[in-house]
């Protein structure tokens, strides 16, 4: 059986919460549990957001049920009727997390049959307690940047795969790949984003155009591959154009990187699109065909060197 950290900081904390508690004498000390436990979320932005609602739906319950049960008495109705005004309140203010810890700070009270300042602190401390807890445990977490960089890495490879697969399919027909990195790729390319996500929800001052939009980045031009592919793998006829643009894909191929080297591959491009335009006509229609499958590939190229640049411009301005 496998215990991970979020299981040992709930146990931890459910434990720590009640000690202190118990500590300062409050009544309802086990409550502190409660609040810990459902405050240690996945990641530290996440036990903070969650943290700052339950305490504020909790204060605001604590405010609302005091006048109410003052004006009305302690009697079920009037607890009914509390919260038919509570639930539409904390859902207008987006705190609807913290309801089911309201009603139980609220039946606290409903028990003692009385609102006094010194109940109301009590209740207060116990949350404060709980809510401390848990961001305190959640202050740490597992770096996940390493598995980050992993992923990247993994993605770059295969990119080079079938960039190369691709050139060599142009230069010298089939070779009997079996795109079988096309797969995979799509699943890294998840599994990076899903990291990148955890990664910026435990950074509190996190850059907004950090590991996810290289991901998404590298997703758009996975597409682009993708739409590639099937007319790569139709072309048939042996022309002069396959064999430059092959030597294109092999040389793009060899330098995929993090870094933006994607502007002296675009420059590259459109010389060889414009040396293409200048060679003599095709002298058939299948010629004719096969040479407009390469121009069209090439200009699929175009679209996937211009999101890399479009994500180091659109990182630029951000960092700036």
């Amino acid at each position: 059986m496998k215990i991970g950290l979020r299981t040992i900081k709930t146990a931890l904390g459910a434990g720590v919460s009640i000690w202190i508690a118990e500590l300062l004498q409050l009544q309802f000390a086990s409550f502190a549990a409660i609040i810990c436990i459902l405050c240690i979320e996945k990641t530290k932005k996440q036990s903070i957001r969650s943290s700052l609602e339950r305490f504020a739906a909790c204060t605001l319950s604590l405010v609302l049920s005091g006048l109410v049960f003052r004006m009305l008495g302690f009697n079920p109705l009037v607890f009914s009727l509390f919260i038919l005004i509570l639930i539409p309140l904390l859902v207008r203010l987006r705190l609807q997390k913290g309801f089911v810890n309201s009603v139980v700070i609220v039946l606290h009270i409903f028990t003692l049959e009385k609102f006094t300042l010194p109940i109301a602190l009590n209740e207060l401390q116990i949350v404060i307690i709980g809510v401390g807890v848990a961001i305190l445990l959640n202050s740490y977490m597992p770096n996940v940047e390493k598995n980050l960089k992993a992923t990247q890495s993994a993605i770059e490879e295969k990119f080079k795969k079938i960039l190369f697969e691709y050139g060599a399919y142009l230069e010298k027909g089939d070779q009997g790949w079996d795109g079988k990195e096309l797969l995979e790729l799509e699943e890294n390319l998840n599994e990076g984003k899903r990291l990148a996500i955890q990664y910026d929800e435990n950074q509190l001052l996190s850059d907004k155009k950090g590991y996810f939009y290289y991901f998404d980045m590298r997703e758009k031009q996975f597409v682009i591959l993708s739409r590639m592919l099937p007319i790569v793998s139709s072309l048939d006829e042996d022309v002069v154009q396959r064999h430059v643009f092959s030597e294109f894909l092999y040389d793009i191929s060899a330098d995929v990187k993090s870094e933006n080297t994607a502007y002296k591959h675009l420059q590259k491009l459109e010389s060889q699109h414009q040396k293409m335009k200048e060679l003599e006509l095709p002298k058939s229609r299948i010629e004719f065909e096969t040479r407009a499958s390469v121009f069209h590939l090439m200009n699929e190229m175009e679209y996937y060197l211009k999101t890399k640049i479009n994500y180091y411009d659109e990182k630029q301005i951000d960092v700036s």
